[in-house]
């Protein structure tokens, strides 16, 4: 290792306070106090009966919230836990609907493919044997006289 301080000189006599003139002041020691033991006064029967009881009373009490902190915490947890299976449930529910939507609309593409009008025309004539109607094969009625049969019986009513 290489010393870069080579020939540095520190004058140690800086701080030598004792050459300016000053006189370092001697502290006192302090007393050690030995405590008192304080005796406690004696109380009556009935005096330790009711420190007894208020002491009874505050256990009680420190129960009691403590049990009702653990039931709130405990209904929490219990809330979050069935929040959670809630949520999972519903993403469930929700990919089943996506699956069956998909699937529908593939039903649907497949459906309309498949009832074409040409597509039943050849069903009809190759499956069921069914033929064209010819034009002497179709009968028009005018619906706008009245019905012969109808106005005869008016007739005989009258």
């Amino acid at each position: 290792m290489a010393n870069h301080d080579d020939g540095l000189a520190l004058d140690l006599d800086l701080f030598d306070n004792t050459k300016n003139g000053y006189v370092p002041v001697e502290r006192k020691k302090k007393k050690i106090h030995i405590p008192k033991v304080v005796e406690s006064k004696p109380i009556s029967l009935e005096q330790a009966q009711n420190e007894i009881k208020a002491s009874r009373i505050a256990a009680l009490k420190a129960c009691v919230i403590a049990i009702a902190a653990l039931f709130i915490l405990g209904s929490l947890i219990y809330s979050r836990v069935m929040l959670t299976n809630c949520q999972s449930d519903l993403a469930n529910q929700k990919a089943t609907l996506q699956t069956a939507q998909s699937e529908n609309v593939r039903l649907r593409m497949q459906f309309n493919s498949l009832m074409s009008v040409d597509k039943i025309e050849e069903y009809a004539q190759t499956r069921l044997g069914m033929v064209k109607r010819e034009s002497y094969q179709v009968r028009y009625f005018d619906m706008s006289e009245q019905d012969g049969a109808q106005s005869a019986q008016r007739d005989t009513e009258q």
